[in-house]
């Protein structure tokens, strides 16, 4: 029976792994920065548009800015309704695509399907996208394209200081956990982010 060993103790490694698993995202981020610089520790408040205030349901937006305060906060801002000197309006775009050419393994031809919602901001809107299924199944896992976008301005005259968005496509299931991966890297580099676009990783801890 000592061939039983390694096998539990690899059972036992795999069930440890999936307790908690650590993840590398992926973005894809351009930011746009104007003088003067915004200084750390100034204060913010976020604003919403129309579309964003009349969304159901509501709640929605709120976990939204939830993890977009997060991020704000390790970038050096603080949250003061009542005396911000900046506003900060964020959007979130998240659409899970099938490619219709992976290969079929059994025979036949691969399937396509697609759903999407845009819950945020950035002229986005919020609804539920349509799906779809042609032919044999799908072989390859969907993924999913996240962006988020950052838009603050400065509250005293309105005028648009700091844009940036960061976009990636994977396989991670917790959506929340990665749009907060999103925020933080469209935020790094604040508040004097390097020019174009560039790669940002950040590593998370997955949920089991």
């Amino acid at each position: 029976m000592k061939w039983l060993i390694p096998f539990w103790l690899a059972l036992t490694l795999m069930l440890s792994g999936c307790a908690s698993t650590r993840w590398e995202v992926e973005s894809d981020v351009e930011t746009y920065a104007t003088a003067p610089v915004i200084a750390l520790g100034s204060s913010f408040r976020f604003e919403r548009l129309p579309s964003q205030q009349q969304a159901a349901p509501a709640e929605v937006q709120d976990r939204i800015e939830a993890l977009a305060q997060a991020a704000l906060e390790k970038a050096g801002l603080k949250r003061d309704d009542a005396n911000a000197q900046y506003s900060v309006q964020v959007g979130v775009r998240s659409t899970t695509v099938t490619d219709p050419f992976a290969p079929y393994p059994f025979g036949g031809w691969p399937g396509y399907g697609w759903s999407g919602r845009v819950w945020a901001g950035r002229g986005m809107y919020y609804g539920s996208g349509t799906r779809g299924l042609w032919g044999g199944m799908p072989y390859a896992p969907p993924r999913t394209l996240r962006e988020v976008a950052v838009l603050i301005r400065s509250h005293s005259d309105g005028r648009t200081v700091y844009e940036t968005h960061a976009a990636s496509d994977g396989l991670t299931r917790s959506e929340s956990v990665t749009l907060g991966a999103l925020f933080d890297a469209a935020l790094a580099g604040f508040p004097t982010p390097p020019s174009g676009l560039r790669r940002v990783n950040v590593d998370v801890m997955m949920p089991p």
